[in-house]
């Protein structure tokens, strides 16, 4: 998938989205995933999805299959669903600690890939800021310099508790101009 060297299985990707997305729940792939798919990656260890539905919810629309969920800990404050032997995790309310409060990180689809809906490149950059993923957050910021940031989900994430200094870098981005063609 995504062209990328070294995925897991694409199957329980596929499956969790079939079955997700059947049942009205929007879900989106960020991670990894994400940034193979812009090109940021070459390898994924697993598929991380989010969604704002709660881990109930999500667990019913998974119809039985096999999984594992994990509540807050940490700097988490989310609950997450693995199933596939944690090939895929997903992330219910994805929701972060941070020292001025907790930081929703939203679920927006930001564009379809070989039939996979993407996570918001802006969300996931201040997501990996908040983990200390500095690295994969200066890839997503700079990628975003290039293409520009769509200034509604900048808005919408400087609404949160962010830093100041997260907060600033994203209000830096260049506003992106038209509507994303693709991950590319």
């Amino acid at each position: 998938m995504f062209h990328m060297k070294e995925t897991p299985a694409e199957a329980p990707l596929r499956e969790a989205l079939r079955l997700l997305e059947g049942t009205g729940l929007a879900v989106a792939l960020g991670g990894s995933g994400l940034l193979g798919a812009l090109g940021l990656a070459e390898s994924a260890r697993d598929w991380d999805l989010t969604t704002e539905a709660d881990a109930d919810r999500v667990a019913a629309a998974l119809g039985g299959l096999p999984l594992e969920r994990n509540g807050p800990d940490g700097i988490h404050t989310d609950h997450r669903i693995r199933i596939a032997g944690g090939v895929v995790e997903i992330l219910c309310g994805f929701s972060i600690r941070a020292p001025r409060g907790v930081v929703r990180v939203p679920t927006i689809v930001s564009a379809r890939v070989e039939g996979v809906p993407l996570g918001s490149p802006e969300a996931w950059a201040a997501a990996y800021a908040l983990l200390g993923r500095e690295e994969k957050f200066e890839r997503l910021m700079s990628w975003l310099a290039v293409r520009g940031a769509d200034p509604l989900v900048v808005s919408r994430l400087r609404a949160e508790p962010l830093p100041e200094t997260l907060s600033a870098r994203l209000a830096s981005l260049p506003r992106l101009l038209a509507a994303p063609s693709g991950p590319a």
